[in-house]
C-alpha cells in the first residue's frame, strides 16, 4: 500500500514540466502603458483663449458694423443726387432769367427793365451768393443801364416748388450786405441838410425767415449844421441834442414805410451806438459781381 502512494507520488512529480528561469519575461508594472489621463486645462491658459476668442469676436463685431451694407448706402447716394440735382436746377433757373435780361430786357416778373440803349447791358452786374446765410444761393442783379428812376438791385431765391424765382428784394443799386442778415441800401438823391460831409441818407432791412424776404425797417438821415442853420420849416439847428457839439444830429425813422411822426433826433454819439446795437458795424459781406454778358452766365 505504501509503495503505491509512493509510486504515484513519484509519477505524478515527473510529469511536471520546467521553464528555465531565464525565459520567463517578467513585466515590470512600469513597462505596462497607462491610459492617458485626462488633464485638467491650466486655469490661465483658458481664460487667456477665451478672452482672445471674444477680441476676435469684437473686432469681427466692430468690422461688421463699420463696413456699410447695400441698403444703408442707398439713401445716402438718394440725398447726396437729389441736392445735387436741386443746386443743378435751381443755377439753370438763374441761367434763364440773366438770359431773359441780356437778350429780352424783362425781369422775372414780366416787366420791362427800362434799358436807355445808351450803355452796353455788360455794364449791368450780377453775383450768386448765400446773402441771407440760409444754406442756399442767391441771384444778385444789378441793373444800372437805365434811367435814374428805373435803376434796380434785385436779390432772387429759387423756389424748387414752382421752378421759379422769387424776390427777395429790390432797391436802389448799390446795396450793402451783412453777415447778420442786414442790407442797407443808399437813396438815389441826397436832398436833406447833410449834404456837406460824408454823411448819405439810406434805408436798413432785416432778412425775414418766416417769410424768406427783407423788410425795411429803418430810415436814417441826417442834419448838419453847417449845412443849414434852420431846416425847411424854419426851425432852428437843435442845439439842446447836440450837446456834444459835433455840428451833426440824425433822423432816425422805424417802420416799413417812412412816417416822420415816427422819427426821432438824436445826438451823434446816440447814433453810433444805436448802429452798434442793431448791428451795422458788423462784418459785411463781399460780393464777387460779374458783367452780364453771355459767357459769364455761360460759366455759371
Amino acid at each position: 500500500m505504501i509503495l503505491c502512494m509512493l509510486s504515484a507520488i513519484l509519477l505524478c512529480g515527473c510529469g511536471r514540466e520546467e521553464f528555465p528561469e531565464e525565459e520567463i519575461e517578467v513585466i515590470e508594472a512600469e513597462d505596462i502603458p497607462e491610459k492617458e489621463q485626462e488633464t485638467e486645462p491650466d486655469q490661465n491658459t483658458s481664460q487667456e483663449i477665451t478672452e482672445e476668442t471674444a477680441d476676435q469676436g469684437d473686432q469681427r463685431e466692430v468690422g461688421e458694423k463699420a463696413m456699410p451694407k447695400d441698403g444703408d448706402t442707398a439713401p445716402r447716394e438718394g440725398a447726396k443726387n437729389a441736392a445735387s440735382d436741386l443746386e443743378s436746377a435751381r443755377l439753370q433757373k438763374y441761367r434763364e432769367v440773366l438770359s431773359d435780361i441780356l437778350q429780352k430786357q424783362i425781369f422775372p416778373d414780366g416787366t420791362e427793365c427800362a434799358y436807355d440803349g445808351f450803355y452796353p447791358l455788360s455794364d449791368n452786374e450780377f453775383a450768386i451768393a448765400d446773402v441771407d446765410k440760409d444754406g442756399k444761393e442767391e441771384l444778385i442783379l444789378c441793373f444800372t443801364t437805365s434811367y435814374m428812376a428805373c435803376m434796380t438791385e434785385k436779390l432772387y431765391d429759387y423756389d424748387e416748388n414752382t421752378d421759379s424765382v422769387v424776390e427777395e428784394y429790390s432797391g436802389f443799386p448799390g446795396a450793402e450786405f451783412y453777415e447778420n442778415g442786414l442790407i442797407t441800401e443808399g437813396l438815389s438823391h441826397n436832398q436833406g441838410m447833410a449834404s456837406m460831409g460824408d454823411f448819405w441818407p439810406y434805408i436798413v432791412y432785416r432778412y425775414v425767415l418766416e417769410t424768406d424776404k427783407y423788410q425795411c425797417i429803418f430810415w436814417v438821415d441826417a442834419w448838419e449844421k453847417e449845412c443849414r442853420e434852420k431846416d425847411y420849416d424854419g426851425n432852428p439847428y437843435p442845439e439842446d441834442i447836440d450837446q456834444e457839439k459835433s455840428g451833426i444830429v440824425y433822423f432816425v425813422t422805424e417802420g416799413e414805410d417812412y412816417d416822420s411822426s415816427k422819427t426821432k433826433t438824436i445826438s451823434k454819439s446816440e447814433y453810433e451806438k444805436w448802429r452798434e446795437e442793431l448791428g451795422l458795424e458788423s462784418a459785411k459781406i463781399e460780393i464777387l459781381y460779374q458783367a452780364l454778358t453771355e459767357e459769364s452766365i455761360e460759366k455759371i
